[in-house]
């Protein structure tokens, strides 16, 4: 649900037309790439995650033909708006399962790279959010790489967060994250920085006249963004942490519905898809 309203959120800041379909092969995709992922992680799901392990073990053949079954559904939707939609959604199987899975035994997983392995995640999301929404349009190349940058800034904090929840499992099994490396405090301070600079974004945004239905929603994000990243960073409780962090796009695509349906400002796109 999370990855659906994140991809019907960057339609919105693109102003074009929902496509329900695109936005629903989002979440074939993202459920069967995180299923592949927690299949091949259960070792270290073990320490940071067991009640999720125990489940996948339980249910560990379910898992494997549903993440098969969905993504061969995304494809199948993906062919009906051609080549393009097809490279984006086979991007994050294929950085999946070399994310996930050890081809050579003298190659690691891109997870076990400093700090490739946030970098690969965040990619992974941006690519899809960034790019469905344009696949048939031309569109302004600055408006898509603030989007661009806002998404992957996004994605990365919100991994690195997570990363700094499962700390103590990874270090005691030697994954190398960020949190692993850097420490939690600076860890934290990164991810404030990191955060701030979706501010300059915001500026820019204003200057060029993009968002402008939308600024309410984005300036909330920051603003959210902060919050939780301080509360996380004291509390740990990964339950709380899913619903709040996760749950913020499910959150924005319902504050950015409103904001658009009472808003009187028009995207000022320069109406490219026409």
């Amino acid at each position: 649900m999370s990855g659906c309203f994140k991809t019907y959120f960057s339609f919105s800041l693109y102003c074009t037309p929902q496509a329900y379909p695109l936005i629903f092969t989002t979440f074939l995709v993202i459920y069967s790439v995180y299923g592949l992922n927690k299949i091949t992680d259960i070792k270290e799901d073990r320490l940071n995650n067991p009640d999720r392990t125990n489940l996948i073990l339980r249910n560990k053949k379910l898992f494997k033909y549903s993440t098969g079954i969905t993504y061969f559904l995304a494809v199948i939707i993906g062919c009906f708006y051609g080549w393009k939609v097809l490279l984006i959604i086979l991007f994050p199987l294929m950085v999946g399962i070399i994310y996930s899975i050890k081809i050579h035994p003298r190659i690691p997983r891109l997870k076990d790279i400093f700090p490739v392995k946030s970098m690969i995640v965040a990619l992974s999301w941006t690519v899809g959010n960034t790019f469905l929404p344009i696949v048939d349009g031309k569109i302004n190349f600055l408006m898509m790489v603030l989007i661009f940058y806002f998404f992957f800034i996004k994605s990365f904090i919100n991994t690195v967060l997570f990363d700094l929840m499962d700390f103590k499992g990874d270090k005691k099994i030697g994954t190398r994250t960020i949190p692993v490396v850097m420490g939690p405090s600076r860890t934290v301070l990164l991810l404030l920085v990191l955060n701030t600079t979706l501010s300059i974004l915001i500026l820019i945004s204003i200057s060029c006249g993009f968002f402008q239905p939308l600024m309410l929603p984005l300036i909330f994000c920051l603003i959210y963004c902060y919050i939780y990243i301080i509360y996380f960073y004291k509390v740990k409780n990964r339950l709380r942490m899913e619903i709040f962090v996760d749950g913020e796009w499910i959150l924005l695509g319902f504050i950015s519905l409103l904001t658009i349906h009472y808003h009187l400002i028009p995207c000022k796109l320069g109406l490219p898809l026409q």
